[in-house]
């Protein structure tokens, strides 16, 4: 942690105010002492250099702990690691400034939440592409393989926190980023108000959610769950994903073969995503990461676009692939929902 962060944070427990402690450092990083709220007195560790800010995480402890194995997995090489969910370094950013409508230029001086940072890959890709502040915030232990990931740049933040609870004045960040998050908590729509919360205004807040369609991922976590297999340890679940990633081979290829015929190609990018080549390792962290969450909603795009609607956003715009992220700007004045 940098001391710039604390102009950011407040407790997120009562959004009091927070007296720091900082015991020991490391060049210009904080890595252990304390942060106090003077208003509800309770406390929050810096430890390996991370304010740990987890509170109200009833419901959520099997979440955390499902994706913090998963991203452990990934940064220790047990699963994909040159690409992310077969998207390379520059398709990522591509997609990001397709689903923000932003720039580099337009992105140099903002400040920017990565609200479920997982890797750490996005969060590095904004704060290298010039904005002036990023923190990457998640509620999982893998915040420390972020924060390795991102030490080296004077610009990146990382916070351990949960999204419903989150330490940061409101409003405070010109964009906000959720890619893939707010599906795997039990509220979704709690959790789109508590991150649009924190935009300023005129700012930009992007979410990406499950859309209600048809997926082959999807659809075996629904019989699993049912007979209670992805309630697996992580360990043993990782084990079955990999079986299903060696087993996906074939009927991926079949499938790939059979949409190459005339009439059957595809004609969305949609459909075009769905035929290209697949590695086993990108299929073991798609399988895993399918399989494991506790919750994974489903949602329309006119839900989605009814959050924004619901919270005063304008130049609501849904991004058509991939499905299903929708951005919006921060109302000038805030609607009390």
């Amino acid at each position: 942690m940098r001391v710039q962060l604390l102009d950011l944070l407040v407790c997120p427990a009562c959004a009091g105010e927070l007296e720091s402690s900082l015991d020991a450092w490391s060049g210009e990083h904080v890595v252990s002492g304390s942060l106090s709220c003077s208003a509800c007195r309770h406390h929050y560790a810096i430890v390996r250099g991370v304010p740990r800010m987890n509170v109200a995480m009833k419901g959520l402890e099997r979440v955390a702990q499902t994706f913090g194995f998963e991203w452990k997995a990934h940064h220790g090489g047990r699963l994909e690691d040159d690409t992310l969910f077969g998207q390379t370094l520059d398709q990522d950013w591509a997609y990001f400034l397709e689903a923000t409508g932003l720039d580099d230029d337009r992105l140099q001086g903002m400040i920017v939440l990565d609200a479920g940072c997982g890797s750490g890959r996005p969060t590095r890709q904004m704060a290298e592409h010039g904005a002036a502040t990023v923190v990457g915030v998640d509620f999982n232990e893998a915040v420390d393989e972020a924060y390795a990931a991102t030490a080296d740049l004077p610009n990146v933040h990382i916070v351990q926190a949960n999204v419903f609870s989150l330490p940061f004045r409101k409003p405070t960040f010109d964009l906000v980023w959720s890619n893939g998050v707010i599906h795997h908590t039990p509220d979704a729509v709690g959790a789109h108000a508590a991150l649009s919360d924190l935009v300023e205004p005129g700012g930009i807040l992007y979410v990406w959610v499950y859309a209600k369609r048809f997926n082959p991922f999807r659809f075996t976590k629904d019989v699993l769950d049912a007979l209670r297999i992805t309630r697996l340890p992580e360990p043993v679940l990782l084990r079955v994903a990999q079986a299903f990633s060696y087993a996906s081979m074939l009927p991926l290829a079949i499938y790939r073969t059979i949409r190459t015929a005339p009439g059957l190609r595809p004609r969305t990018a949609w459909g075009r995503r769905t035929v290209r080549a697949r590695t086993v390792q990108e299929l073991q962290l798609t399988w895993f990461d399918a399989l494991s969450p506790e919750y994974d909603s489903r949602h329309s795009e006119a839900e989605v676009v009814g959050w924004f609607r619901g919270r005063g956003f304008d130049q609501i715009k849904a991004i058509e692939e991939p499905k299903l992220g929708v951005r919006g700007r921060a109302p000038e004045a805030r609607v009390q929902p």
